[in-house]
């Protein structure tokens, strides 16, 4: 993963996921690899399918993915790609309250 790492510093976001897309032929759940494997869709101008891949790992593994750094990817893109984010955020918002409570840190979700 480390080999990604250099990669993304250099604004290579073809190899960098590339790094992480091998990453994840061993370790398919790995949160860091997976945030970090859409980000690089999203640099490189893949906007759906990187909103395609943090969607279905909310979806698929919530505990896994429900925590800051994925969901402010999401939001982010949620801002790029619809007029409609603020219901996507709070709908967010809602996935979070029934699993985490009052404990998370809401401000990832960039609601205000």
């Amino acid at each position: 993963m480390n080999r990604a790492f250099v990669h993304l510093s250099q604004n290579n976001y073809t190899e960098a996921h590339a790094s992480f897309s091998e990453v994840l032929k061993v370790d398919p759940k790995n949160p860091v690899a997976n945030n970090n494997a859409a980000v690089c869709l999203l640099y490189l101008g893949r906007l759906k399918e990187s909103l395609g891949q943090l969607e279905g790992l909310v979806q698929q593994d919530p505990a896994q993915y429900l925590h800051e750094s994925v969901l402010f990817n999401l939001t982010t893109m949620y801002e790029l790609e619809s007029s409609r984010s603020n219901q996507k955020k709070q709908a967010l918002l809602e996935a979070v309250a029934c699993r985490e409570g009052d404990s998370f840190n809401t401000l990832c979700l960039k609601l205000a």
